[in-house]
């Protein structure tokens, strides 16, 4: 995209979003996730789609306290290099028409250096605009998991945060240039993706961001 394209998208994304956490009453901790250039694939026999972290791969998870962001962030070519940090997110697409789709059966999997993981369920449909695929989902159920030492941790010095213990849920979204639909078999050859998410602890009226469509995925500005 131009870079005229991304300031708008993410202008308004970010106006968005802001607008559905006020009108929610939002005032818990919540959780961000981005990552940029994932290695993305479809096998049209299963209808399996993946984007998983590749040696271009970057992004970050930050925890939003009351004082200042946390962030665990991640650099290209660091993930996965002699640690256990990987991204994983899947989905199985069905209802092929036209240009929409949905996706089902969503699965997150982030796991930090040492094996602590952010990990969750969704689902949503997919949308052919322009020769991009927009995907704009609901995540119903995400939690953080101490499986390494209990500290969500990046790359970089000071990044990292105390894995929470609370219960999330939020929306993700997935951006992919598709020359071709999902009913090709080689739409897909050498293409990324990107991938952003937000993470709420639930709150009366935090349902509104069903509201957000597409616009988690300008979170972050893109170069």
């Amino acid at each position: 995209m131009t870079t005229t394209m991304q300031k708008l998208i993410s202008g308004v994304g970010c106006l968005a979003i802001a607008s559905a956490m006020s009108s929610a009453g939002v005032v818990t901790l919540g959780t961000t996730f981005g990552f940029t250039d994932l290695e993305t694939s479809y096998d049209v026999s299963t209808g399996e789609y993946l984007a998983i972290s590749s040696p271009i791969t970057s992004g970050d998870v930050t925890r939003h306290d009351l004082f200042a962001p946390l962030t665990a962030a991640f650099g290209v070519g660091e993930i996965g290099v002699g640690n256990d940090a990987s991204v994983l997110f899947r989905m199985n697409i069905t209802n092929t028409f036209g240009t929409g789709a949905d996706g089902v059966n969503g699965r997150i999997l982030i796991r930090d250096l040492d094996g602590d993981t952010l990990s969750g369920t969704f689902d949503g449909t997919w949308s052919l605009i322009g020769g991009f695929g927009f995907f704009d989902g609901l995540i119903d159920f995400a939690v953080f998991n101490s499986a390494g030492n209990g500290v969500f941790e990046g790359t970089g010095s000071g990044s990292e945060f105390n894995v929470p213990t609370d219960t999330l849920s939020g929306a993700i979204s997935f951006l992919i240039q598709m020359p071709e639909w999902f009913d090709t078999t080689n739409g897909f050859d050498g293409r990324t993706s990107q991938g952003d998410g937000i993470l709420l602890t639930p709150t009366p009226g935090s349902l509104s961001l069903l509201g957000l469509g597409g616009l988690v995925a300008t979170r972050r500005r893109r170069s």
